[in-house]
């Protein structure tokens, strides 16, 4: 059980941070592949190991394919394998959480894009600021990579206008909600 309680809080920091920033930390992606080989070692995961890995590097070398062409972003990719990984042979589950949430994810960007994109952008001005007057390493900036990474240019943020077809989607959440589909029904099986 705290394998997929530490799965899940991972997958909501990798959420945030994709929603703020556009960003999937190689921290987090490496974290859940050593949280991987930690439920592997311990027989909570890995009971179709082979399987996993193979449906696993195929989702990579497919997705970097589309990555080169502009199609998907180079975070989704890294992120995807780990996730798969975790999903076994419930990929079934993961499709339908992954399907639904970024039909969600698009909807909301369709209706709400201007108030989503204010929203965004007055966070990252907040955690900004923020981030200036805490220089000693807080929580926040732990949990946040990318907050200790941000610069002026993302802060810079008020200078472009809002154009709702050009505005990314950070479909990190929805891989995301993939794997929260894994971790309920892993968690629903235990029980």
């Amino acid at each position: 059980m705290l394998v997929w309680v530490a799965f899940g809080l991972i997958l909501l920091i990798i959420s945030a941070g994709d929603f703020l920033f556009f960003r999937i930390e190689n921290e987090y992606v490496l974290s859940l592949m050593v949280l991987y080989a930690i439920s592997y070692m311990l027989g909570v995961s890995g009971r179709n190991f082979t399987e996993g890995l193979v449906v696993a590097v195929a989702t990579f070398v497919i997705t970097l394919a589309l990555n080169r062409f502009n199609l998907i972003g180079g975070g989704d990719v890294k992120l995807l394998f780990p996730v798969i990984l975790f999903s076994e042979n419930n990929i079934s589950n993961f499709l339908v959480g992954i399907s639904v949430g970024g039909v969600v994810l698009a909807a909301m960007y369709l209706i709400f894009s201007r108030q989503i994109f204010f929203i965004r952008r007055n966070l990252v001005r907040y955690l900004y600021a923020f981030n200036e007057k805490q220089k000693k390493s807080s929580l926040l900036r732990f949990v946040l990579l990318s907050l200790s990474r941000i610069d002026r240019r993302i802060v810079a943020l008020s200078r472009y206008k809002f154009d709702a077809m050009r505005q990314e989607i950070p479909y990190g959440i929805a891989i995301s909600c993939g794997g929260f589909c894994v971790i309920f029904e892993n968690l629903a099986a235990g029980w």
